[in-house]
């Protein structure tokens, strides 16, 4: 948490969505998964809302027209992700910035 965002970033410097994605199933899981947003959604299992578990990958379209942010599913609609703006940060799916722009969760 507080870690602010940098992109291309992975370190507590500062990292971008993907490079937080990358470190913590590295780290916690001890996965090995790819480095950028759309090759974790292209490499993962399309999960619904509602069968999000913890750990699972919540995918989003901001201002693009392909998958463009990640983050990692905790629990009741939460998940921990790099923003832009704020660095590492809780959010939830149901925030309206988010809902609109949420595509899929999905499983590795």
């Amino acid at each position: 948490m507080n870690v602010p965002y940098k992109l291309g970033g992975n370190t507590k410097e500062g990292i971008d969505c993907s490079g937080f994605v990358y470190m913590i199933y590295n780290r916690v899981y001890e996965k090995k998964v790819p480095r950028t947003s759309i090759k974790l959604f292209d490499a993962c299992k399309k999960i619904p809302t509602h069968k999000l578990q913890e750990g699972d990958l919540v995918f989003f379209k901001l201002n693009e027209k392909e998958v463009s942010h990640v983050g990692i599913y905790l629990t009741h609609s939460q998940f921990v992700h790099a923003s832009v703006s704020k660095g590492v940060i809780i959010s939830s799916l149901s925030e309206s910035y988010y809902a609109r722009a949420f595509v899929s969760g999905g499983r590795l």
